[in-house]
């Protein structure tokens, strides 16, 4: 077949086979020595889409001579891609949380007292994480709660080898009250791992507010939150929060930045 409808069934363009052909990667069944029209057979197809998957896995089209003589077959092709799917993941991951803490910086550069408040939809998210219950919904309670929380969940994942992004500790009050319910991981990335839990965070309406600086101020952030949501009658019969940690590294706090969110 020519050129043209060898591209259109390999869903490619007439440039890029003539780019692999000088590249030496896809050379034409045929070339007419006289026009130098080129021809491509059926059984040229399979070679066609092994290029282009690897391509697709980020490997350079300089890499790729060695890789399409030696042959790969397609469960090594799919191990390759589950490997590029789970590091493209990872990327999005970061890039979503570096995001994030751009925003709220942002919102920290404009805001003015008293805080804003900011409402959005937040999507469902799963945690490598841990859980376990507070005596009560006080800061001094549920602080020590989920700061143990994460220093175990910290261990087992560099036990693991995870990759950590996107920390989230929810507090939700449990049916005994005064007992509150604290669940803390990071975003699960692949695979489960020994030790955590898979613990999934309903998509949300929330009310968020960012906070910066140590934590033992953040009690700001939840009483505007709180003052916001009874002001607009908003106010849910039950208060959920969760804690978006999105600059918390070290020890000094001073730094740190919080987006305190009340699920609606």
């Amino acid at each position: 077949m020519n050129i043209g409808e060898f591209a259109r069934l390999g869903g490619v363009t007439t440039r890029m086979l003539r780019h692999y052909d000088a590249l030496g990667l896809l050379v034409p069944a045929h070339v007419d020595p006289h026009t130098a029209r080129r021809s491509y057979d059926l059984a040229q197809l399979p070679t066609l889409h092994r290029l282009l998957a690897l391509k697709g896995l980020g490997i350079r089209l300089d890499e790729l001579g060695p890789l399409l003589s030696e042959g790969v077959d397609p469960a090594e092709l799919h191990g390759m891609l589950r490997l590029r799917e789970a590091e493209l993941e990872r990327q999005v991951r970061q890039q979503r949380h570096t995001l994030d803490r751009v925003k709220a910086r942002l919102r920290l550069i404009e805001q003015e007292p008293p805080m804003p408040v900011e409402t959005k939809h937040v999507e469902p998210i799963t945690l490598a994480a841990l859980s376990a219950d507070a005596p009560d919904a006080s800061r001094q309670q549920t602080g020590a709660v989920v700061q143990s929380l994460f220093e175990q969940v910290i261990d087992q994942m560099e036990t693991g080898g995870a990759d950590r992004t996107t920390p989230i500790a929810r507090y939700q009050p449990s049916a005994e009250a005064p007992t509150v319910h604290v669940i803390a991981g990071y975003a699960l990335a692949g695979n489960e791992i020994p030790g955590l839990h898979d613990h999934v965070l309903p998509a949300a309406e929330v009310a968020a507010v960012v906070h910066r600086g140590p934590m033992n101020t953040i009690s700001s952030a939840y009483q505007e939150l709180a003052q916001w949501a009874e002001s607009t009658g908003r106010t849910p019969t039950t208060l959920t929060w969760r804690e978006y940690y999105l600059e918390a590294a070290g020890d000094d706090q001073s730094d740190w930045i919080v987006e305190v969110q009340l699920e609606l």
